[in-house]
């Protein structure tokens, strides 16, 4: 009786973690999907009432081809790239998004790839989702669990802390490790249309992901932040739920979490309409998309 109900307070709690992840996931989807409708009104609006930016951008458009036109012929620099605005823009559709960008052609520098790190641990979702977790955990609370973690404001304070430093260690540990080893943080979508084999390549690619070059190599970051994830909770977690076996246990827990988010991320473009169609915008504050600039 106690293990199914183990079992069944961790089914529990993975749920949860996916419901979260794809409520993170839909306003991204929704404001992308705002931009694209706000592209294609812009375009197809009469020329007597152009687009805010479509006049300026036009005449630097025209002032530069014609000081191109007055130079004399330069060679071209073989193998330049482009800088890093346009390497990287996190708003892009199939660039970074609230928890997991999606891999394009463009390389990405250090740089990009804290921005990727720092957007999805330090921003307004990494702060309220735990709250979620935390509300769940209290209400169904843990076996011989003492009563300052299970009852009150203080055993609140103490689960959403638990989710914090879980969410924090497990993310730092795959940024650190997906640097040292130029392991790409991004997810390379499946080229199938069978929706069997696009969930094996996302649970796969837990496992198995992708170099800086492109490769395939071992996703020694996932396994280095759902360590981290697992045991950082033996440093304060009471007594009887700081050993190996919990340790182990929660380091399962990282590995799924880490597998629906490539799931979400592999259906993105299925259940991002559906987002859109229930307004979504409309609901969740602006602020729940957070912008970069760089």
């Amino acid at each position: 009786m106690i293990v199914r109900t183990y079992r069944s307070k961790h089914f529990i709690r993975m749920t949860v973690i996916a419901l979260c992840f794809s409520a993170a996931y839909s306003p991204v989807v929704v404001s992308q999907e705002a931009k694209k409708e706000a592209g294609l009104s812009c375009s197809s609006s009469d020329d007597a009432s152009p687009c805010p930016s479509a006049t300026p951008a036009k005449e630097i458009a025209e002032t530069q081809n014609r000081q191109a036109a007055s130079l004399p012929d330069a060679p071209q620099a073989q193998g330049q790239t482009s800088p890093l605005g346009s390497a990287f823009t996190p708003q892009d559709q199939n660039s970074a998004v609230l928890f997991l960008p999606v891999a394009t052609s463009q390389r990405l520098s250090f740089s990009d790839k804290f921005t990727i790190y720092a957007h999805q641990t330090f921003g307004p979702p990494a702060v309220i989702l735990p709250a979620f977790a935390a509300g769940t955990a209290m209400a169904n609370p843990k076996n011989h669990y003492p009563h300052e973690w299970s009852d009150g404001a203080g055993a609140f304070g103490r689960l959403y802390g638990d989710s914090i430093a879980t969410v924090t260690s497990e993310r730092t540990a795959r940024f650190l490790t997906g640097v040292a080893l130029h392991e790409d943080p991004r997810y390379a979508p499946s080229h199938s249309k069978n929706p069997l084999m696009r969930t094996i390549h996302a649970v796969a690619f837990t496992f198995i992901d992708k170099t800086d070059s492109g490769r395939n190599t071992i996703a020694f970051s996932n396994f280095a932040g759902a360590a981290a994830g697992g045991f950082v909770g033996n440093a304060y977690l009471p007594h009887g739920y700081n050993d190996l076996t919990h340790a182990e246990q929660r380091m399962a827990i990282q590995f799924a979490s880490i597998a629906i988010q490539n799931i979400a991320a592999e259906f993105q473009p299925q259940w991002g309409p559906i987002a859109r169609k229930l307004r979504i915008q409309k609901i969740l504050p602006e602020w729940w998309v957070p912008q970069h600039h760089n």
